[in-house]
């Protein structure tokens, strides 16, 4: 998720570039102006190589991405000092930099000195960087762009136990043998190596579909055996991949263009796009098929009309992030609100929030079961919380000993996988929130589906693979 802050600087200040130019700049505001090998940052973007990328720098009428990214890290540099008091040694030392290689950066760019930098402030940098950018295009009188004021901070402040525990858990119950008849997940069956940072998984028919967040791609997997059928490229960063629900299409957020890719999986091609406000993080689809939920990095509900392809309504919600999911029944969406530390429940009529449920720490994924009585939250601070749903009362607590990410239930809704950013699967019995295993998978362990080929689970990993666990 990119900083909002920086990336609606740059964008504010180059309002004349087209989408693929929009992405760039956000790419580069997300590394704060240093981005990984070229050919690396060329894949990410959705470009073949370098050479297409640099192609496209000139068709925008950028300079080339050393240059450019120069000056996205020197406004990252007088921003931070700006707003911290630090000095450029200081910001320079706090990344592990050289500080004579942050001060010579800034004169090779700017062609002036650091203190020189600073006594202008950061509306006369931005206007430089304006300048050096335009390259032909026509500029924008000084005195209607106030681009140093273009985002002011967040609405919503952090609560001040926000990364604390609760102060009490439900113990551990004793054990009980596993269901008769019933065997517990606890071994890798498969791994398919998938490069570009795999992250979320889901079903749509009869194909199992991941995006690659770092690849501008949209994978189709066949699972016997586990392999990649067909990949389809797609805007940069898709995030959330939603099934169409009524149709072959399947929605991808897509964070660095600020929209949702549309894709016909029978086709397989992206077909469309529907623009929204800020950068497009999670997404699930009304039980209507039709309406289509998506939070933005502008800490909005936002809803969309699959057949208008338009919003239709908007809503604020704090510190959204791309994890949400909705009632069986279709009546509710739970959106996690990350170090807000709670889970909101918003009315899928008129994007209200109808209830808060504060469950401290990081709230990340949540699933709900199939009679929509029990809401389950991965929290990254180290625990999964339940939620009854009729009482909106917290059930129970299960420490992890881990950061938890994310959760979901087995076909047959027996038991709970909940993935752990140190890298591992955790399998807890649902009856009893008894666990039954613990499973190794290394790397970065994210994003689950119920196994449709078996009694298992598929799980993506932003280390570069995909988990077939049984």
């Amino acid at each position: 998720m990119p900083p909002l802050r920086l990336t609606s600087l740059l964008q504010t200040a180059l309002p004349h570039l087209s989408d693929n130019g929009r992405a760039l700049l956000s790419a580069l505001g997300c590394l704060n102006g240093h981005p990984p090998c070229t050919k690396e940052f060329a894949q990410w973007l959705g470009f073949h190589d370098r050479y297409q990328l640099a192609r496209s720098l000139r068709r925008e009428g950028l300079p080339p991405l050393e240059v450019i990214g120069g000056w996205t890290r020197t406004l990252y540099w007088v921003l931070e000092a700006e707003t911290s008091g630090l000095s450029l040694r200081e910001l320079a030392e706090r990344e592990d930099v050289d500080p004579a290689v942050a001060y010579r950066l800034v004169r090779r760019i700017t062609g002036n000195r650091w203190s020189e930098v600073r006594q202008g402030g950061l509306a006369v940098a931005l206007l430089r960087f304006r300048d050096r950018c335009a390259n032909g295009k026509a500029l924008l009188p000084t005195a209607t762009q106030p681009l140093a004021l273009a985002v002011g901070d967040r609405p919503y402040p952090l609560p001040r136990n926000g990364h604390t525990r609760p102060l009490s858990f439900n113990p551990r119950p004793v054990p009980s043998p596993p269901v008769p008849g019933h065997r517990v997940v606890q071994t890798i069956a498969e791994r398919l190596l998938i490069s570009g940072n795999p992250f979320d998984i889901a079903r749509a028919g009869r194909n199992v579909l991941i995006t690659r967040t770092h690849a501008s791609a949209l994978d189709i997997l066949e699972l016997d055996p586990l392999r990649v059928a067909h990949t389809i490229r797609v805007s940069p960063t898709p995030t959330r991949v939603v099934p169409g629900g009524r149709s072959q299409w399947v929605y991808v957020t897509s964070q660095f263009t600020e929209s949702v890719c549309i894709v016909d999986i029978d086709r397989k091609v992206q077909v469309g796009s529907i623009p929204v406000p800020g950068h497009a993080l999670g997404g699930v689809m009304a039980s209507d098929g039709v309406t289509l939920f998506v939070t933005t990095n502008q800490d909005r509900l936002v809803a969309i009309s699959s057949l208008q392809r338009a919003v239709i309504s908007s809503a604020a919600i704090p510190l959204a992030i791309p994890e949400m999911t909705i009632h069986p029944s279709g009546r509710w969406v739970y959106v996690s609100c990350w170090r807000a530390g709670m889970v909101v429940e918003v009315d899928a009529t008129t994007l209200s929030i109808v209830r808060r449920f504060d469950v401290g720490g990081i709230a990340q994924e949540a699933a709900v079961s199939s009679d929509g009585q029990t809401l389950y939250v991965a929290n990254e601070a180290g625990w999964l919380d339940v939620i009854h749903l009729p009482s909106g009362r917290r059930a129970a607590t299960v420490d992890l000993g881990g950061a938890a990410s994310g959760v979901t239930l087995s076909a047959d809704e027996r038991y709970l996988f909940v993935s752990l950013l140190p890298g591992r699967v955790v399998v807890l019995q649902r009856q009893g929130l008894v666990q039954r295993a613990t499973i190794q998978t290394g790397g970065r362990p994210r994003h689950m589906i119920a196994d449709p080929g078996g009694d298992g689970v598929l799980v993506t990993n932003e280390g570069g693979w995909v988990d077939r666990l049984r």
